[in-house]
């Protein structure tokens, strides 16, 4: 099954200080996450999107696929995938998942998905 024929939606979090640039931090979410509706609240961007192709060609560029999907089954919950990614990391279109606080915060990433096993290996899988 290709990537597009899932029907997904993420949900893209993330605190935004005072002071950040906002179009600053827009651009650098949407080097991981592009294609995204982004809603600019006064301490917080959230984001919707359908489009994961890019998160999945920087795991496999970054070679962190395996490690990605024994992270992100971790935190399988029904039908949503919740994580969390550095923030500086993902500035720098890197995907670091975090497991602690952090000073400039983190990206907080839902996947929803009725076949949410089945996407994560997608998005994980090692293509020889």
């Amino acid at each position: 099954m290709e990537l597009n024929e899932f029907n997904f939606e993420v949900e893209i979090r993330c605190p935004m200080f005072p002071t950040e640039d906002k179009e600053t931090l827009i651009h650098c979410l949407s080097n991981v996450f592009p294609k995204t509706i982004w809603d600019i609240g006064k301490d917080e961007v959230v984001g919707k999107s359908k489009y994961l192709t890019r998160f999945k060609k920087i795991l496999e560029d970054m070679r962190i696929r395996d490690t990605a999907r024994d992270h992100m089954k971790e935190r399988v919950v029904g039908d949503e995938c919740s994580f969390t990614l550095s923030k500086q990391a993902t500035c720098n279109a890197k995907i670091n998942f975090s497991e602690e606080k952090k000073p400039l915060g983190e990206v907080e990433v839902s996947i929803f998905c009725d076949e949410i096993n089945a996407l994560i290996k997608n998005l994980t899988e090692t293509v020889e």
